[in-house]
């Protein structure tokens, strides 16, 4: 009987036991649970980029290239052996220097036979000319005999037939007179086809001598004696380096942006310079691009070489006194204003703003104040942002 009520009374105190420990762990979970951060008002991690006041240059940057002011590829008009070739490569040269001399035999060979025609043709001219002179003295001489033997005639003094005889004796005259004045004109003809022929050979052995058009520097050289050189074929290149320029390709959608005498900014070795576009090309390319240059002239082209690759930026505007955010501050939806995520009070302030212009890594904006803060974008970023959402800034 006590053996039973012992047992009953272990019992209770196990299970009594059993419901202090477990009314302990209870207690301890819910005290857990009351410092633990409650559901949906944790704030999220944002880093960010403050507002600031500033003048900001609206530029593109573009890669150009060193170019001559001008070059020639001087080409030969006729196909001829090389003679000689007068320069080498980096000679200087000035307008009308002989580069190359072509082989213009035949053309002289040409040039003494007629020159030997006009000389013949001159010698029988002058033979001819006295003739004419003596013929013209003699059909007077025969015309003034017939009209007077056929008055003569006329009035019976002599016979008709020694007047018809006087009178056809000047047309003979006469004729022979005509005669040599033709053969005069036709030689003096003659003489100046063979002329005009001698002066377009003259003026060809022009194209056997080949000439720098203007001053510069011999900056290839494709031939040497003996080749044989014909018409378009490159034979020496040329350039005029009193003057360089900066090239550089445009593309379509910057073109509404460019005009000439924007400022070009460069740098070389080590000093900035500042020229600007001297010239747009309008027309696109194939691959829709417009040439751009910009002149150097002077000092200025020193440490440039021609072919050299220069960075350079075009500068389309200033703006001062505006405020200034990173570009990767600002959200674009296709068709609706932009917009920036401020952090006021630890919330988010979605915020519409203008664009005013941008470099490229920073925008200058209206709708923010200096001092402001704004959320600086990362990967799908913005997705996890939302109006009047709580935010922890980064330090």
């Amino acid at each position: 009987m006590k053996s039973r009520k012992f047992r009953i009374i272990m019992t209770i105190i196990v299970i009594v036991a059993l419901i202090a420990g477990a009314g302990a762990l209870i207690k301890k979970k819910k005290a857990k649970l009351a410092t633990a951060p409650k559901y949906g008002l944790s704030p999220t991690l944002v880093h960010v980029a403050t507002a600031k006041n500033g003048n900001l240059d609206i530029q593109l940057s573009y890669l150009s290239v060193v170019e001559p002011f001008n070059t020639a590829n001087v080409s030969s008009r006729v196909a001829a052996s090389v003679v000689t070739v007068a320069v080498d490569e980096g000679d200087m040269v000035k307008a009308g220097d002989i580069l190359l001399n072509l082989d213009a035999k035949d053309i002289y060979e040409n040039i003494a036979s007629l020159s030997a025609q006009v000389k013949q043709a001159e010698a029988e001219l002058a033979a001819n000319q006295a003739t004419v002179a003596a013929l013209e003295k003699s059909a007077s001489y025969w015309k003034r005999e017939a009209k007077r033997d056929t008055a003569l005639a006329k009035d019976g003094a002599i016979p008709e037939a020694q007047a018809e005889g006087t009178v056809n004796k000047a047309d003979e005259i006469t004729g022979q007179y005509d005669a040599a004045r033709r053969k005069s004109t036709a030689l003096s003809e003659t003489i100046r086809s063979i002329k005009r022929k001698k002066a377009q050979l003259q003026a060809q052995l022009d194209y056997y001598k080949l000439r720098s058009p203007f001053d510069g520097v011999v900056t290839s050289r494709l031939v040497d004696p003996g080749d044989l050189a014909s018409p378009g074929r490159p034979l020496i290149t040329v350039e005029d380096r009193s003057r360089l320029m900066l090239a550089f390709d445009v593309p379509q959608q910057d073109l509404d942006r460019m005009h000439e005498g924007l400022p070009v900014v460069f740098t070389v070795s080590g000093k900035s310079l500042q020229k600007k576009i001297s010239r747009l090309y309008p027309a696109l390319t194939a691959s829709r691009m417009a040439r751009a240059e910009a002149y150097i002239d002077g000092s200025d082209m020193a440490g440039l070489t021609s072919g050299a690759y220069v960075p350079v930026t075009v500068r389309l505007a200033q703006l001062t006194n505006v405020t200034l955010l990173p570009a990767e501050c600002l959200v674009f939806n296709q068709g609706k204003k932009p917009y920036a995520y401020l952090v006021k009070n630890g919330h988010i302030e979605v915020r519409p703003v203008t664009v005013l212009g941008d470099n490229g890594t920073v925008t200058a904006i209206q709708g923010v104040k200096a001092g402001e803060q704004a959320v600086v974008n990362t990967f799908l970023g913005w997705a996890n942002l939302a109006q009047g959402m709580p935010v922890e800034v980064a330090k």
